[in-house]
């Protein structure tokens, strides 16, 4: 090309026929708007200019062909005034071309956004060199994007230097994707950055593989979070984990949609996972992590859980539906002394060595409630994470839950948990795992050393018969030391043998209250509830009443609990306690005896009322051997009943609680008048010889 300078444009810039200097009448038409300062605008841009080497249909477009002048081209850019926009995705191969195309070009001084995006990489050198007077020079210029440019240190340094120099530190926004920078080129741009107060965004998208920590640390308080989010609210969870705005009573989510009700990070494509797992890794705020998804790639993946790994405010990770290798996530496991609650559903576990040697290795055993949730767990597996987890002496809660795989010897591996001494359990939970009856034998044999376990549930074990659910005597007798509370079998069809079972076991328990069961599928008839109801009173004498359960409070499904708000402890709530929902399905007779286990906390007060209310007639004759001896403490009785039954029971009348007082004093008395006359007389004669002696002194 031969060799111009600015006087050679300027001289023929008039007079220059456009048609020679352009492949096409389009062209020309763009170089005279360009001369002219008559650069067409639409609505939607103003002032935009595209140079492109393809078919593209977009405003103010300059089609590259053979035939088109280089340097014609930048200097009409140079001289334009209107630019506002410029678009280069191409240049020519030739360098010259390239030289005098800038040349031209770096005398703008109106051009604002400036975006180069070369489809094939491109060594820097032949365009910063030549790009950095404009840099320097075009005090409008705020939007700076240079993509897909090889950026070497020389080449870097003298961009740095070019953003040193400028004047009018006006930039808003630097993006620099698809450039191979390394770090040592990037602190050297970010240093060069440090006097633009009006930086709002730095893009710098790098292979995932490349980043390191101090990549991250270096970009994290100017990288643009729109750029690497799909969304305005994604981008608004990154800045608050960036900024430590996070609400600590509230959980994140990360799944593959959006729910209204929580803060989701809704991940789709354009979302950087990299730059997600390093915001929540360093966050100190975080208390809930709730992972619903993973991407696809394993770089993604991999970048993700470095940055987690580093996370020590965590208290509680929920996994769901992921595919994980916890090779990855085992630093995390063991690093983060907080974590409390682990929970693993629909997660397939590939490699449970790595995360039992994790649970083995981590420092600070504060885990209080660990769950499994099919996991496609097998009997080894579960082994090896048994016997890590006798280690945490805080483990209040553990689950296992619909895991079909787990066989006898998994039973045992479970056993290993529930006998351990160290071990404070509270909650177990075995819902769904296909267990028969005597594999809960084998773990029933278990359970019984567990001092503290609190609830138990065996809901959908459908192969669970009376022969099992007879195990669980050793839990309810007097010998066991287990305060077993709340005992769940939803979704068993345990039959009249189950029910009668059950009520065999529990003749003597003061300790279950709640047994948690789906009357509509338990398969219990009339027969089975006529022996709950035998339980809870039986009628048959006032001892056989007496010696009834009046511990249980709940017969039914539909159960959960709730804190008192006097902060008491907790209580119980079935459905709607006053609409009859809580114990929907079950025979009144029963509801009635279960209120007043409820309503009577103390075990004498209930045994009272079932007295009272079941033996209108108390035969009084069995007291007759013991003479007068017990008349008060039978009037002492009803003063009790009678009570108690006012305050609980509208419809009773202080009439009617006489009545039955004075007809069982009578009684008494008519089965013994002379013991009662003899009284009398002794009562005068000892009053009369008090009265004398008073006289005689």
């Amino acid at each position: 090309m031969e060799s111009r300078d600015n006087n050679y444009y300027d001289v023929r810039a008039q007079d220059v026929k456009l048609e020679d200097i352009t492949s096409s009448a389009h062209n020309a038409k763009i170089l005279r708007m360009l001369r002219d300062d008559d650069l067409a605008s639409t609505e939607e841009e103003e002032g935009a200019l595209y140079i492109v080497d393809y078919t593209f249909d977009h405003g103010n477009t300059f089609f590259v062909k053979e035939g088109d002048d280089w340097g014609w081209l930048g200097y009409f850019i140079g001289r334009n005034k209107q630019i506002r926009d410029l678009h280069l995705y191409c240049l020519p191969k030739d360098r010259d071309q390239v030289g005098a195309f800038m040349e031209g070009m770096k005398h703008n001084r109106s051009i604002e956004e400036f975006r180069f995006h070369h489809e094939i990489e491109i060594e820097g050198d032949s365009i910063i060199d030549r790009l950095a007077p404009f840099i320097i020079h075009n005090t409008n210029l705020k939007e700076l994007r240079l993509l897909g440019i090889h950026f070497g240190l020389d080449c870097v340094h003298s961009l740095a230097v070019a953003l040193i120099q400028r004047q009018h530190k006006a930039l808003t926004c630097l993006s620099l994707e698809y450039n191979n920078l390394s770090n040592e080129a990037l602190e050297e741009i970010i240093a060069a950055l440090s006097g633009y107060k009006k930086l709002e965004s730095l893009c710098v998208e790098e292979n995932l593989s490349r980043r390191d920590q101090k990549y991250y640390d270096m970009l994290a308080e100017i990288i643009d979070l729109n750029r690497i989010t799909s969304s305005k609210k994604n981008a608004e969870i990154l800045r608050k984990l960036r900024d430590n705005a996070w609400n600590e009573k509230k959980d994140l989510y990360v799944a593959d949609y959006d729910d209204s009700e929580g803060d989701y990070f809704c991940a789709e494509e354009g979302d950087d996972w990299g730059w997600l797992g390093y915001f929540v890794g360093r966050n100190k705020q975080i208390r809930g992590l709730n992972l619903y998804c993973l991407p696809e790639e394993e770089d993604e993946v991999d970048a993700f859980m470095e940055g987690l790994c580093r996370d020590q405010s965590i208290e509680r990770l929920d996994i769901r539906r992921c595919e994980i290798d916890f090779s990855s996530l085992s630093p995390f496991i063991v690093n983060n002394g907080n974590l409390k609650d682990l929970r693993l559903f629909d997660v397939d576990i590939f490699c449970a060595h790595s995360l039992a040697m994790a649970l083995s290795q981590r420092q600070h055993k504060s885990l209080t409630a660990f769950c499994f949730s099919r996991n496609n767990l097998s009997n080894d597996a579960l082994e090896e994470i048994s016997a890590a987890l006798t280690g945490y002496p805080y483990l209040e809660s553990f689950c296992v839950l619909e895991n079909n795989l787990i066989g006898r010897d998994g039973c045992e591996s479970l056993g290993t948990i529930f006998r351990s001494s160290a071990l404070y359990l509270k909650e177990v939970l075995l819902c769904g795992n296909d267990f028969d009856d005597e594999d809960l034998q084998t773990l029933v044999a278990a359970l019984t050393n567990a001092t503290t376990l609190q609830s138990l549930w065996l809901s959908s074990n459908r192969s669970i018969a009376a022969a099992g659910l007879r195990a669980l005597s050793q839990l309810f007798s007097s010998a066991s030391v287990c305060p077993l509370e709340t005992l769940h079998i939803e979704d068993m069809n345990i039959g009249d043998e189950g029910a009668e079972a059950l009520v065999d076991g529990l003749r003597g328990n003061t300790t279950l209250k709640h047994l948690v069961l789906t009357p509509d599928s338990a398969g219990i008839t009339s027969t089975g509830w006529a022996a709950f109801s035998r339980l809870l009173c039986d009628t048959s004498s006032i001892n056989n009443t007496y010696r009834s359960n009046h511990t249980l409070e709940h017969i039914g499904d539909d159960y959960c609990y709730m804190s008192n708000p006097d902060g008491s402890g907790k209580l119980f709530l079935s459905g709607d306690a006053y609409s009859g929902e809580c114990f929907r399905g079950i025979p009144p007779a029963i509801v009635q005896y279960l209120k007043i286990n409820k309503e009577y906390h103390s075990l004498q007060d209930a045994a009272t009322i079932k007295i009272g209310r079941c033996h209108p007639d108390i035969p009084v004759e069995v007291f007759f051997e013991y003479k007068l001896k017990l008349l008060p403490f039978l009037v002492s009785w009803f003063g009790r009943f009678g009570t108690r039954e006012r305050s609980n029971c509208q419809n009773a009348t202080t009439r009617e609680f006489q009545r039955r007082e004075l007809s069982a004093v009578y009684k008494f008395i008519r089965g013994m008048p002379m013991l009662a006359v003899d009284g009398q007389i002794q009562m005068r004669l000892k009053s009369s010889c008090g009265r004398k002696r008073k006289f005689d002194e």
